[in-house]
């Protein structure tokens, strides 16, 4: 009897030290666990901190948003910060070289045509190449940088629009991928040639001596009675160039031989040979200068 009872006893005290051992085997297990996760959160932690500073560098260099990580020329931060009422014309103020000018974040819209509509410059747009944007805020033919590419603005929007800006793609497949974006706004700005007799940015049209440009005419004479003729006869307002001035437009010297109904203010019409030739040129902003 005492012999089962010590057997017994000892049956359970090893019974107990086998449930310890055990504890402590799962106990290790829970730490090392424990450990392995503290050193992972720790990584990730200097993994986040790092690319968070990189972004702020991203940033500081004029990087868009996260949708647009093309990094730009780093703008001028000793540029005056306007006062704050002054706020919304802060994006003008911003440049990053001379020929670069940074004019703040813009609503971006796709669009997209079967590629037989003309822009509004005359020309037929071009994926890649044609941005439409609002007239007050741009002019035709200038040069921008939308989401890291080079754009030509051949179209407009109109001042109701919800975005001032628009990017042309060939498929409604790739203009509904793009979407609708935020995306920072660079365009280069051409001044006028230095030491030039410069008049100033005209809206030059091309016209010809057909009817649609002239009308029933029994004789085609310009207003100053002669025969007019491509890459010499140009159109203008006389109350702002006078009649027999001679001008250069793109290295190219034009007489001011005649005038136009439509022809009014800072508007020039180059005669070209042909209405294909009219058309095609379409509508451009220039600079004119007055022939030394």
């Amino acid at each position: 009897m005492t012999d089962n009872i010590r057997g017994y006893r000892m049956t359970k005290f090893r019974k107990s030290c086998q449930r310890h051992n055990m504890m402590r085997k799962i106990l290790r297990l829970v730490l090392l666990g424990c450990g392995l996760t503290a050193l992972v959160a720790g990584f990730s932690m200097i993994q986040l901190y790092t690319a968070g500073a990189q972004q702020i560098r991203w940033n500081q260099r004029g990087a868009g948003t996260a949708d647009n990580p093309y990094l730009v020329e780093p703008l001028d931060s000793n540029q005056p910060q306007p006062e704050s009422g002054a706020a919304s014309q802060a994006a003008f103020q911003a440049v990053s070289r001379p020929e670069l000018t940074y004019l703040g974040e813009f609503e971006v819209a796709a669009y997209s045509s079967d590629g037989k509509d003309m822009t509004y410059s005359g020309e037929l747009p071009v994926h890649g190449r044609t941005a439409a944007g609002v007239l007050s805020v741009f002019k035709l033919g200038d040069t921008v940088l939308i989401d890291g590419s080079t754009y030509v603005i051949e179209d407009k929007v109109d001042e109701g629009a919800r975005e001032r800006l628009r990017i042309y793609f060939d498929s409604y497949e790739d203009a509904r991928q793009f979407g609708r974006k935020i995306c920072p706004v660079y365009r280069h700005s051409e001044g006028p040639l230095e030491g030039a007799d410069c008049l100033g940015e005209f809206e030059v049209t091309g016209y010809c001596s057909c009817v649609l440009c002239c009308g029933e005419k029994e004789e085609i004479l310009t207003k100053s009675e002669t025969v007019p003729k491509a890459a010499h006869t140009i159109a203008a307002d006389p109350s702002v160039i006078p009649l027999g001035s001679r001008i250069v437009i793109d290295e190219v010297t034009y007489t001011v031989e005649d005038t136009g109904k439509a022809v009014k203010g800072r508007q020039l019409d180059i005669f070209f040979d042909s209405h294909e030739e009219a058309v095609r040129y379409g509508r451009k902003e220039k600079y004119v200068y007055m022939e030394e």
